[in-house]
């Protein structure tokens, strides 16, 4: 209806005195016929707009008015010839009915046309949620489709935590994303214990108030007086996921004026959508775990052997040289010593490695940026595994005025991984070879080997914790090379393999020093 029934009984009233005005002059000459034609037409129309009451109240009036204006004796309500009290009687019933079919169906299809209007508005809230990947970013969509469909200052979505009721998405203004105070929370715990709408202040339109209208489901809507709010409670099933706080006043919504149906719908995205975060927010718990299992099912299974060997070897040289029936000579004790020694140091680098592995995932390391002498750091790799090299031929080609900017102890650690690495995969005797070159604002480190060289489809897998190519095996824990691109990445830079049946080689690239002048 588009006015009330008060509006409904005064139009009547005046529109009927007008028509008799405008008849009564011309009655000789109209016809009565063409007269109760014209009252039907007024009664039709009026009940087309004000419903079948209305409608009804109207053909009473315009079949008394058309008797006491148009019918012999005119101007009192008797009626001279019998035929025409059916005649009346006729109009009476052809007014009242006609007028209350077209009530019925002008009803009929401004209901059909508010059904229609909320299955677009739900379909385009569905749509505008579904093109989001994030939940949360879902949310945030809802409220500000809320804020638009219903004109009204401000939306949010809030949840029951640990602190309290706190929003997780919101639009409107600044206000909108506001903790809710005393009154608000008191207000959201009611809406979420009751189930039902809940609201305080001038949040709805007047005529919502007054009718206190049903929410779906027997949510009743019930308000107080204060602020303007209203909080619909999330309901999926039975459990509350949360409440939509609307700050009011609300506006007409496309279902004909009336907020309630549109709210309905966006309550039950809601409440699917909180339960699609919680379920994220599960898996992705999940995923973390069963990672977590794989990491360290993978680290004890890499380990394992590696941390035996060196036990085992280190076992073996100190019980043969406390057995008290062998009698070794110097040089035998001293080959022992050197065993336990290099045994000891691989153990040593392989906790290194775990722990500098750990320290890394856990954002404990930041790179002290310096001004570095690429040369000094290749000379200092070289001498730190002087040991494994014995016997090689390792080069270094650097220009002393070649420099980086990094972490010194990082870029030393990375060079060393690589050159162990070179040193552990070349063919016995092979060479191995360190050069740097600048180009422009980037310094390329290489390290090359004389080695069988990778696979290629495992290539792309040399980097990631615990690989190990099936082609050659040699003993170590799998994460050397995980740490040179952790560390080289800190400082900024970029790590790349490049192999071949006639060797490997691993380029750094780190951002050069370009401010810097060292004569040569």
């Amino acid at each position: 209806m588009s006015a009330s029934p008060a509006v409904g009984v005064a139009v009547t009233l005046l529109a009927t005195s007008l028509l008799v005005a405008v008849l009564v002059p011309f009655r000789a000459d109209i016809g009565l016929l063409n007269v109760g034609f014209i009252f039907l037409l007024l009664t039709l129309l009026i009940a087309s707009i004000w419903g079948r009451a209305i409608g009804i109240f109207a053909a009473l009036l315009v079949n008394v008015a058309f008797n006491f204006f148009f019918l012999e004796p005119l101007h009192n309500f008797t009626v001279q010839e019998p035929r025409n009290v059916g005649a009346l009687a006729i109009f009476l019933a052809v007014s009242a009915i006609g007028g209350g079919l077209l009530a019925t169906a002008v009803a009929a299809a401004q209901e059909a046309r508010r059904r229609q209007a909320e299955a677009e508005v739900a379909l385009a809230l569905s749509r505008a949620l579904g093109l989001e990947t994030q939940p949360e970013n879902a949310l945030q969509t809802l409220c500000v489709f809320v804020t638009s469909a219903l004109s009204n200052p401000g939306a949010a979505v809030l949840v029951r935590g640990p602190e309290g009721w706190q929003p997780v998405a919101s639009a409107g203004g600044d206000s909108s994303r506001r903790l809710p105070d005393t009154a608000e929370r008191a207000l959201a715990d009611r809406a979420a214990g009751e189930g039902r709408t809940l609201g305080m202040g001038g949040a709805v339109p007047e005529a919502s108030r007054r009718r206190r209208i049903v929410i779906p489901r027997g949510r009743e809507a019930a308000y107080e007086p204060g602020r303007a709010v209203v909080f619909v409670p999330l309901l999926l099933g039975d459990e509350v996921r949360g409440v939509l706080r609307l700050d009011g006043p609300l506006g007409d919504s496309p279902f004909g004026g009336d907020p309630w149906r549109l709210l309905d719908a966006v309550a039950s995205e809601a409440a699917i959508t909180l339960q699609r975060i919680d379920l994220a927010r599960e898996a992705a718990r999940t995923e973390a775990l069963s990672q977590a299992d794989q990491m360290k099912a993978g680290l004890l299974s890499s380990i394992s052997h590696d941390l035996n060997t060196p036990l085992a070897g280190i076992k073996a040289a100190i019980s043969s040289l406390l057995d008290p029936v062998v009698s070794w000579s110097p040089v035998d004790v001293d080959s022992m010593h050197r065993s336990i020694g290099r045994q000891t140091d691989r153990l040593i680098r392989l906790i290194g490695d775990i722990l500098e592995l750990n320290r890394i995932q856990a954002g404990e390391l930041t790179p002290d940026q310096t001004s570095l002498s690429v040369r000094d750091l290749l000379t200092r790799a070289v001498q730190t595994t002087s040991a494994e090299a014995e016997g090689r031929s390792v080069t270094v080609v650097a220009d002393d005025s070649c420099r980086v900017v990094g972490d010194e102890l990082l870029i030393t650690q990375a060079l060393v991984n690589l050159l162990e690495n070179a040193l552990k995969y070349s063919r016995p005797g092979g060479a191995v070879r360190l050069a740097a070159t600048a180009s422009g604002e980037t310094v390329e480190i290489q390290v090359e080997d004389e080695g069988p060289g990778i696979p290629e489809a495992d290539l792309p897998h040399v980097f990631e914790r615990h690989f190990r190519s099936g082609e050659v095996r040699v003993p170590g824990s799998g994460l050397g090379l995980t740490i040179v691109k952790s560390f080289v990445e800190l400082c900024g830079g970029s790590v790349s393999v490049d192999s071949s049946p006639s060797g490997t080689l691993f380029r750094i690239r780190l951002p050069a020093d370009t401010e810097s002048h060292v004569p040569v």
